[in-house]
């Protein structure tokens, strides 16, 4: 047997949009003015846009102002409450597309970071070498930047850092001493 759609009004946009359980955006059935007056408009399904980075969008308008907003913020915002200082909406399969109710929580950026990383899709994991050409891979890991999820070069981070201490300008050809030192 399928669940039912449960659909619930936005706040900001209460009156004029809802959204479901399942991610779907819809206008609903209402009175609007006109120059010459006012007409009923039919509420429909919204489509929904994918953006670049993989999250989908919708375009809400109210009062003549015209506003792009993303889904999973809008379902949170209905099923769950507001976003708590500091959270931000985190996709449990790691997948931006999924806005089903379900797949959404409000946490700290932290716990977003570890999602992307767990499930393999944070854009620091398909680095594979600096801008230089040193190798991304253990001991050549800066532990701080590894430790929130990024990936920087040690050996160029240990060059930048003793350039600006001795007041000089970053020189590659010690960073790249530094590289072969390691015996990746």
């Amino acid at each position: 047997m399928e669940a039912t759609e449960i659909w619930k009004q936005i706040p900001e946009y209460a009156g004029y949009y809802e959204v479901s359980d399942l991610g779907r955006v819809r206008s609903v059935d209402r009175t609007a003015r006109t120059g010459r007056g006012h007409r009923r408009v039919q509420g429909r399904v919204l489509r929904q846009h994918l953006r670049s980075d993989g999250r989908l969008s919708v375009a809400l308008s109210k009062q003549d102002r015209q506003k792009t907003m993303l889904v999973h913020q809008l379902v949170l915002t209905a099923f769950v409450g507001p976003r708590p200082t500091e959270h931000e909406a985190c996709h449990n399969d790691g997948c931006p597309a999924n806005n089903r109710l379900t797949n959404l929580r409000w946490d700290t950026h932290e716990a977003n970071v570890g999602d992307t990383m767990k499930h393999g899709n944070h854009h620091e994991l398909a680095k594979t070498s600096c801008k230089r050409g040193h190798l991304l891979i253990s001991p050549n890991l800066k532990p701080a930047q590894l430790a929130k999820g990024g990936r920087s070069c040690l050996s160029c981070a240990r060059e930048y850092a003793l350039a600006r201490w001795q007041g000089r300008p970053f020189d590659s050809e010690r960073a790249d001493e530094r590289y072969r030192a390691l015996d990746l």
